[in-house]
């Protein structure tokens, strides 16, 4: 038994901070360099009206044209800036996309590994017997906590969704899974007052300056970024070798290699590293930033529509983020799933 994607989609904002915008902001010399190491000139930004559920939600109803809706038993939505806090935001979006009631349906708070989780978890439900056709969004809207005046973190980030369905196969698509997670790092990646363990008080809306000159308050989003490159760099390796050994299989035989969209200085230096040619390294964050956990997501679109990504192809996602977290999967694909993007 198994599973294999049948539909991928996703959806932007329409807002879009541009790299002249942000020279305007912070100097054009210190954005060229910023934009030299992360590789991103165009960023994609949510409305103070639009949360992550929205673009998931877009994406999923393109996906569902022409689809039973009836035979959808499960609906998984990861993502760590949801509707509320309570209820969760799976249950509304069953509502919202008139899917039946007898439905599993549940979030997963992850940050960006949430795609490759979102997916084990529909992999191990199907293959249980528990479910037989599943719907996972994901989705962020992490420029909601950023400081416009922090370069560290509003150079990164853009909003996104992302829907696919993943339903039962004879012939298992999923090759392997691989995870991790380091809770010591928890705070190089963190919104201070966005749970139960400090509640925002006054004084956390005071705006001060950190050594770089960037500048926040504790209800807004931090990141480390050396520590989280450190990380990366670290971790990517790891991964794809491991991923490699569970699977049998040597660099050689993967055809396409698609990494959190993170930045263009990261993904390089660990194609680099693991000895990787450029051509079988995919990366789209130019136009849209870091999209969180849905980017890998959307590259498996990207590339699909490029054509770098075709039927007969094994392709490695390889994720890594806040948590600290981490994991990837080879997928072995068939034949291509449906794309469509906003």
């Amino acid at each position: 038994m198994g599973i294999k994607i049948k539909s991928i989609s996703y959806a932007l904002p329409e807002q879009r901070l541009t790299h002249t915008q942000l020279c305007d902001r912070f100097g054009k010399d210190v954005m060229d360099k910023v934009a030299m190491v992360s590789g991103i000139y165009e960023r994609r930004i949510a409305t103070e009206n639009e949360c992550a559920s929205d673009f998931a939600l877009t994406a999923t109803k393109e996906i569902l044209k022409g689809e039973d809706i009836s035979t959808i038993d499960m609906l998984i939505f990861a993502t760590q800036t949801p509707d509320y806090l309570l209820p969760t935001t799976a249950c509304i979006l069953q509502h919202k996309l008139g899917l039946k009631k007898d439905i599993i349906a549940f979030d997963i708070n992850l940050g960006c590994t949430q795609f490759i989780y979102a997916l084990s978890t529909a992999y191990a439900y199907i293959n249980a017997g528990m479910a037989k056709k599943a719907l996972i969004l994901s989705g962020d809207t992490p420029t909601r906590l950023i400081n416009a005046k922090d370069k560290s973190a509003v150079t990164l980030f853009s909003d996104a969704g992302s829907a696919c369905i993943v339903e039962y196969s004879q012939k298992d698509e999923i090759v392997n899974f691989v995870f991790g997670s380091d809770g010591a790092g928890y705070r190089d990646l963190i919104c201070e007052t966005s749970g139960m363990r400090h509640r925002p008080k006054p004084e956390d809306f005071i705006e001060f300056e950190d050594e770089n000159q960037n500048v926040r308050s504790n209800v807004n989003l931090y990141i480390n970024g050396f520590k989280i490159f450190a990380f990366a760099f670290k971790t990517i390796p790891q991964t794809v070798t491991s991923l490699l050994q569970q699977s049998n299989l040597s660099k050689e035989d993967i055809d396409l290699y698609i990494f959190h969209q993170a930045g263009e200085k990261i993904v390089s230096a660990s194609a680099q590293r693991l000895g990787l040619p450029l051509e079988k390294v995919f990366f789209n964050l130019h136009d849209i930033g870091n999209c969180g956990g849905s980017s890998v997501a959307i590259a498996l679109v990207d590339a699909i529509k490029a054509g770098k990504l075709k039927a007969g192809m094994k392709v490695m996602l390889c994720t890594f983020g806040v948590g600290l977290s981490w994991g990837g999967c080879i997928i072995d694909f068939n034949e291509l799933p449906k794309v469509t993007n906003f």
